[in-house]
C-alpha cells in the first residue's frame, strides 16, 4: 500500500497518510519499502487513514513509501522452519505434519459404544470426544452454534485427566482466548500453572495466572516481572489512545496523542528487548505445563520451537493455512485434532499465485479433501460432525441450514424457550429485511481502495441504533467492507461498547449477538459492478462463506439491509447466495426503509431542503460537499451562508463537483468560485453527500439539484467525523486534497481536474487539465 507522510517530533516516529486500507492492527510488525529498500517497522497507531510508525534510526527521511502489512515476516519464519524440517528434526514429527494435510482413507463408519461422559454434552459431541481420544487425525466439523468449543474443552479436560501433554493452537488471539475460557470453565484448577498461555490475550478478562510471563514473574524471575509491568503500561497507553479515536481532535488532544504515541513506541521497544531475554524462561514454563496454548503463528518462533506434545489440538483450523497447520501438527506425535468449519471464511491471502492458493488460501480441511468428501456424502470415518445448534432461533437456523449446510443442521428445542434479552421495535421477527431498492443509495469507495461504503445505509443503521438504545442489551452491526465497518463503529454509544459491536464479517467470525444487523452495502449504483461476494455463490466460494458467517452470528434476530432487487434476481441460478436471499425474501418480515427514519436520529427530508441546509451551514465550522454531475440549482442561493463560514489555517469549505464533458465547471460552480468558495473539480464523484459540521447529508442524485431524489439527514458528531474521514480527499501525486485550493491550467486556464480512475476505469489518481492533458 502506498503511503505519504511526514516525520513526527519525538525520535523515530513517522506519520503517514495511507492511500488504501491499512489492514493491520496496532502493535503489529510491518515492512516499509523506502527507495526500494525494506525496513522493519512497528505500527503505533491507526487513526482513520493516518498511520504512525516506529521506524529504525537508519531509515532515510521520505515523503512516500510502500507499507507491507501482510505478515510476510511470519511467512518467512514458517517457510524457513519447514525447510529446516523437511526431513524431520528435533522436536518435529514430519509424519504427523503430513497427516494433517493428507486425504484420509475411506473406511467403515466409526461404531463404538458411547461412554457416559464427559458430562454436559449431547450425543454428537460425546461421539466426537470418543473419536478424538484415540490416536490419529480427527477432523471435527463444528458448524455455528453446535458447541465445538464446548466439545474441545471437554476433550482437553479428559486428555489432562489421562496424563497427556496438550498443545492448544488457534489462528488468532481472540479464537484462542475463547477456547481457553471454555476449558477453564470446565477445569478451573488448570489456572494454577498447569495451563500456560503464550502471548498477550485479546480478552482482557482472561485470568492473568495462565500467562507465561505472569507465571515466570510469580516464580521470581525479575525480567518477567518487568515485562509484566511494561505490558500493563502498554495496554493502558493503548486504552488512552483508543479514547481519542471517537472524534476530530483539538490541538491539545493532538499534543496528547503525540505524547502517547511516543510513550507507546518506547514501551514497545522495551517489551521487545525484555522478550529477547525471556525466551529461555518462557520455554521452561512451557516444559513444565500440561496444556500450552498459543496462536499457530508462534509455533515456528523461539519460545515453542522444538517442544513436543502428546496431543495437538488446532481450533478454527478453517482459518489456518495448510502450511501453518503442518507446523502445528508436527509438534505432536500424530495424535491430532483439527477443528473448525470449512464452510465459513478461509485464511485471508492477498497473493494469487498457484502456490499461494494451494498452501496459503487452503486450510488443512481443503488440502485433505474433506469438503469434497462431505459434498459427495462420503464422510470419512474419523470426521466427527456436530449437527445440533443452540445459537440461532429456529427460523434463522433453518435458512442457514438450507442455504449452507445441505439441511444437516438441526435447531435445538431449547432455543424456542430461551428468554429474549434484547428488544428493538424494528426487530419484529427472527428474520427482518429492510429493502433499500427504492432508496437508490449510492455505493462509493475511498480513493485508492477497492473496498466500499454506503452512506445512506449507514444513516439507516444510525436510526436503528438510536431506536434500540433503551431496550437492546446486545447488538452487532456487521458488513463485508472495512470502510463501512468504520462508519458503523462510530454509531456505537460509548457506554455500550462492552456488549455492542461493529465490525467486518471477517473480524466477527467466532462472535455472536442477540441482534445482528447485516449491512450488505452494495447496490449496483455508484461503484460497479457488484462485488463478487454477491455474484459468485457456488459452494466453497468466499461469497457463500461470508454470507454464512454473517447470518449465523445472530441468536434472536437477523436484520438484513440491502437492495433486494439487485442482490437477488428471480429466475437466476440457485447457488447458495441466491438460495439464501430467496428464502430470506419469502420468510422475513418486510420493513420499509422509511420506517427506520420515521422516529430515529436520521430524517427523511421532503420539504424545505434549502432552509435546512442553510441552517446547518450557518452553525458549522466546516463544510464538505460531494456533488456528482447534474443540476446545482441550490448552490447560488447557499452562497451567502457558505461565504460566512470562517476559515482558519485551511479552507473551511470544500465543494467537489463533476465538471461538464469539456472540462469546464458548471455555471453555478463558476459563480461560487468567483465568490471565493473553494470549488474543486473531480472525476468521477460516486457519492452525493455533504458533511456540514456534525450533520451528514446524503441524496440519491445531486444534493443541490432541483430534483435531489431521496435525501437523508443525520445529526451525530462521531458519525460525521467518521464520514468526513471516509470521504476526505488526500493530497497525492501533486493533487491537492480536501481543505486545499485547486490549480488552474497554465495554458487554457480551466481548473485542473482530480481524476480518481485511470483511463481503463481502475482506481488511480491523476491531476490534469481535461482539455490540455497532463
Amino acid at each position: 500500500m502506498a503511503v505519504t507522510g511526514l516525520a513526527v517530533p519525538g525520535g523515530r516516529l513517522r506519520r503517514f497518510e495511507a492511500q488504501g486500507e491499512i489492514g493491520a492492527a496496532e502493535g503489529m510488525k510491518a515492512t516499509l519499502i523506502v527507495q526500494g529498500l525494506p525496513f522493519q517497522v512497528e505500527i503505533i497507531s491507526v487513526f482513520g487513514s493516518v498511520v504512525t510508525l516506529s521506524t529504525p534510526a537508519e531509515m532515510p527521511m521520505t515523503n512516500e513509501a510502500t507499507l507491507r502489512t501482510d505478515l510476510s515476516w511470519l511467512l518467512n519464519e514458517q517457510s524457513k522452519r519447514l525447510s529446516e524440517l523437511v526431513n524431520g528434526g528435533p522436536g518435529f514429527n514430519a509424519v504427523a505434519a503430513l497427516a494433517a494435510v493428507t486425504p484420509p482413507d475411506a473406511g467403515a463408519p466409526w461404531h463404538q459404544p458411547l461412554p457416559s461422559g464427559p458430562s454436559g454434552l449431547n450425543q454428537g459431541q460425546r461421539r466426537a470426544v470418543q473419536i478424538a481420544l484415540t490416536h490419529g487425525v480427527t477432523w471435527l466439523w463444528g458448524p455455528p452454534g453446535t458447541g465445538k468449543t464446548t466439545t474441545l474443552a471437554a476433550l482437553i479436560a479428559e486428555l489432562c485427566s489421562r496424563g497427556k501433554r496438550v498443545l492448544l493452537a488457534a489462528p488468532t488471539n481472540a479464537a484462542l482466548d475463547v477456547a481457553i475460557q471454555a476449558l477453564l470453565k470446565r477445569r478451573p484448577d488448570l489456572a494454577a500453572g498447569t495451563l500456560v498461555r503464550i502471548g498477550q490475550p485479546a480478552d482482557q478478562t482472561l485470568t492473568r495466572s495462565v500467562l507465561a510471563d505472569e507465571i515466570a514473574a510469580a516464580r521470581g524471575a525479575p525480567v518477567a516481572q518487568r515485562r509484566v509491568e511494561a505490558g500493563t503500561e502498554l495496554r493502558e497507553g493503548r486504552k488512552n489512545l483508543d479514547a481519542l479515536k471517537k472524534r476530530e481532535l483539538t490541538r491539545t488532544e493532538e499534543t496528547s496523542r503525540l505524547r502517547l504515541e511516543t510513550q507507546i513506541a518506547e514501551l514497545q521497544e522495551l517489551v521487545s528487548a525484555l522478550d529477547s531475554k525471556l525466551k529461555e524462561v518462557r520455554r521452561q514454563v512451557c516444559r513444565d505445563a500440561t496444556v500450552v496454548a498459543a496462536t499457530a503463528h508462534q509455533l515456528p518462533l523461539e519460545t515453542l520451537k522444538g517442544l513436543t506434545f502428546d496431543v495437538v489440538v488446532l481450533d478454527e483450523a478453517s482459518m489456518t493455512t495448510a502450511a501453518l497447520a503442518m507446523l502445528v501438527a508436527g509438534a505432536g506425535n500424530g495424535h491430532t485434532i483439527i477443528a473448525g468449519d470449512f464452510r465459513q471464511l478461509p485464511p485471508v491471502v492477498v497473493a494469487d499465485t498457484p502456490e499461494a492458493q494451494a498452501w496459503l488460501h487452503c486450510s488443512p480441511f481443503e488440502k485433505a479433501g474433506i469438503p469434497g468428501m462431505v459434498s459427495a456424502r462420503k464422510d470419512p470415518p474419523r470426521l466427527a460432525t456436530l449437527t445440533r445448534q443452540y445459537r440461532m432461533r429456529q427460523v434463522i437456523g433453518d435458512i442457514v441450514s438450507t442455504a449452507f449446510y445441505d439441511n444437516r443442521l438441526q435447531t435445538s428445542s431449547t432455543t424456542a424457550g430461551r428468554a429474549v434479552r434484547s428488544k428493538a421495535s424494528w426487530a419484529k421477527g427472527e428474520l427482518v429485511v429492510i429493502d433499500t431498492t427504492s432508496l437508490c443509495s449510492r455505493t462509493a469507495r475511498r480513493q485508492g481502495s477497492l473496498s466500499r461504503y454506503n452512506l445512506a445505509h449507514a444513516q439507516l443503521a444510525a436510526s436503528l441504533v438510536d431506536i434500540a438504545l433503551p431496550t437492546a442489551q446486545d447488538l452487532g452491526l456487521i458488513t463485508p467492507f472495512a470502510p463501512q465497518a468504520r462508519l458503523l463503529e462510530s454509531l456505537l454509544p460509548e457506554d455500550r461498547l462492552k456488549d455492542w459491536a461493529a465490525s467486518t464479517v471477517h473480524r466477527f467470525q467466532g462472535g455472536e449477538r442477540d441482534i445482528i444487523v447485516y449491512d450488505t452495502v452494495d447496490t449496483g449504483l455508484g461503484v460497479k459492478p457488484l462485488n463478487r461476494w454477491f455474484t459468485e455463490g457456488h459452494e466453497g466460494s468466499e461469497g457463500t462463506r461470508l454470507l454464512n458467517v454473517a447470518a449465523s452470528r445472530a441468536r434472536d434476530h437477523l436484520v438484513v439491509i440491502g437492495s433486494m432487487d439487485t442482490l437477488h434476481k428471480r429466475g437466476a441460478a440457485r447457488d447458495s447466495v441466491r438460495t439464501f436471499f430467496a428464502h430470506l425474501i419469502d420468510s422475513a418480515v418486510q420493513m420499509p426503509w422509511q420506517a427506520a427514519v420515521s422516529t430515529g436520529i436520521t430524517e427523511l427530508i421532503e420539504d424545505d431542503l434549502f432552509g435546512r441546509l442553510q441552517d446547518d451551514i450557518t452553525r458549522a465550522a466546516t463544510v464538505d460537499m460531494w456533488l456528482p454531475r447534474g443540476s446545482l440549482s441550490l448552490l447560488p442561493r447557499l452562497l451567502p451562508a457558505l461565504t460566512s463560514v470562517p476559515s482558519g489555517d485551511s479552507e473551511a469549505v470544500t465543494i467537489w463537483v463533476e465538471p461538464v464533458r469539456d472540462g469546464h465547471l458548471p455555471d453555478e460552480a463558476l459563480q461560487a468560485r468567483r465568490e471565493r468558495v473553494n470549488i474543486r473539480p473531480c472525476m468521477p464523484i460516486l457519492e452525493s453527500s455533504a458533511i456540514i459540521g456534525n450533520v451528514v447529508w446524503s441524496s440519491s442524485t445531486s444534493l443541490l439539484s432541483s430534483h435531489p431524489g431521496v435525501v437523508l439527514r443525520t445529526e451525530h458528531r462521531a458519525f460525521a467525523d467518521a464520514a468526513r474521514r471516509a470521504q476526505r480527499r488526500r493530497p497525492s501525486a501533486g493533487a491537492p486534497g480536501s481543505g486545499q485550493l485547486g490549480d488552474d491550467c497554465g495554458r487554457c486556464r480551466r481548473m485542473l481536474v482530480r481524476y480518481e480512475q485511470d483511463r481503463r476505469g481502475r482506481a488511480g489518481l491523476r491531476y490534469e487539465c481535461a482539455a490540455c492533458g497532463p
